[in-house]
Order: C-alpha cells, then sequence, then structure tokens
C-alpha cells in the first residue's frame, strides 16, 4: 500500500509565495507547513517507488531524506542570489558524492508543470570517449532503449559536438552518438494527477521505460569505473 496520496492543492502556490517574499522571517513562519505539504509526499513517492528503483540499481541511494531537494538554496557560490526555490525534485541515482559519472534519473514539480526524465549526470572528455566506445560495440541495446524512452512520451534533450566523432554509427542514432550532453524527459501541464496521487503510477510506468536508457548509461559508468575507480 502506498504512502504517498497527492499534494494540497495549495502547495505550489505556497512555494511560490515564499520564493515571492524571499524572506527568512516569512520562511520561518510557513517552514513546518511546507514541510508537511511539500517535502514530506515527496520523501513518500521516493520511499513507494524504492522496490522499484532497487531492481533497477540495487547500489542507488535509496534514503528518502537524501534523495528530495531543499527548499532553501546553497547560494555561496550562485550567481542568482534567491534564498528559495518555487520548484522540488527527488533524483533517482547513486550518491553523487560517492560515484562520479553515474546516470541519474529525476521527478521534478514546478509552477504549472511537472517532468520525469533520464539521461547524463555528469560527463567530460573521459566518460564521452568511454560512452562512444560502449555505444558503437552496442547500437541495437541504445536503439531498444531508445524506443523504451520513447513509449512513454519523452522526448530527447540533446547537445552534440559540431563535428562528427570518428566511429561507424547508424546514421539515424548518429546525433546521440556525438552527444556532449543527453537527457530524455516527459513533461506534463495537467497537474490535477499531483493531487489526485495519480502521478504515482505515471512515474512507476516511466521510470520502466526509462530502465533500459539507466541501464545503457549505468553500463558506461561501470566500464568507467573498471578503469578509472570511482
Amino acid at each position: 500500500m502506498s504512502s504517498f496520496k497527492g499534494f494540497d492543492r495549495d502547495t505550489f502556490l505556497m512555494l511560490a509565495e515564499n520564493r515571492f517574499n524571499d524572506s527568512k522571517p516569512y520562511y520561518d513562519e510557513i517552514k513546518e507547513t511546507l514541510k508537511k505539504k511539500a517535502i514530506v509526499p515527496m520523501r513518500e513517492i521516493c520511499s513507494d517507488l524504492a522496490p522499484l528503483l532497487f531492481e533497477i540499481d540495487n547500489q542507488m541511494n535509496l534514503i528518502p531524506v537524501k534523495m528530495v531537494s531543499r527548499i532553501r538554496r546553497d547560494t555561496r557560490r550562485a550567481k542568482n542570489m534567491n534564498m528559495y526555490r518555487d520548484n522540488i525534485w527527488c533524483m533517482f541515482m547513486r550518491h553523487k558524492y560517492e560515484w562520479n559519472y553515474q546516470p541519474c534519473m529525476w521527478f521534478e514539480v514546478m509552477p504549472g508543470c511537472y517532468s520525469i526524465g533520464v539521461g547524463m549526470f555528469r560527463t567530460d572528455a573521459a566518460y564521452l570517449e568511454k560512452y562512444r566506445e560502449y555505444f558503437r560495440e552496442h547500437q541495437k541495446e541504445f536503439k531498444k532503449a531508445l524506443e523504451s524512452v520513447y513509449s512513454v512520451g519523452a522526448v530527447d534533450d540533446l547537445e552534440r559536438y559540431a563535428k562528427d566523432k570518428p566511429g561507424e554509427v547508424s546514421g539515424e542514432l548518429i546525433d546521440y552518438y556525438n552527444a556532449k550532453s543527453l537527457y530524455f524527459i516527459k513533461s506534463s501541464f495537467d497537474m490535477e494527477p499531483l493531487f489526485d496521487g495519480s502521478v504515482l503510477n505515471e512515474l512507476e510506468e516511466a521510470i520502466k521505460a526509462y530502465a533500459p536508457m539507466y541501464d545503457f548509461f549505468l553500463k558506461v559508468t561501470e566500464k568507467m569505473i573498471s578503469e578509472k575507480g570511482r
């Protein structure tokens, strides 16, 4: 039985108002209410999804308090000095401070919409070289993962090199092969599933469809780990 029953309808208006006021005294007044309405339901979603996520990657960080974003921003090295967010998200990935190059899936809610995504998390030249090496050898695997991602209505967000990298790759896959960054995202402007709780079913469906792509990226990560360590 799931613990997540849906968000209260005023949750995201409260987040937006808090960001608009951008005031610690104001935030302190509503902090516990915001935690109850925004943070706790997101943690419940993480808890409900944990068994499915564990099946996909048994080394994934599945501690809800470490999976959900904070409302208070860390502005120490930020150009945007607003203290508070009006969006909230949870990340489905290995611990980002313990694992380099790992892929991620995520669920984010922002004013007026929400999204579910999967993709690369951190890349550099060494990772991308290993990605292309694995890609060349497993093009059918990538194509199947691509079909699975698109089956739930996700679209790609891809930044690629201007000049094609060396390697024999199917023409329909050439942009993915030459990616500098790559993720897939499904967005919805219908907020009702957040309130009636049915977004959990949508998340389960998307995560299952994203699993082959997550696994593809993870295999690249494992090749990096075998050569460079975490």
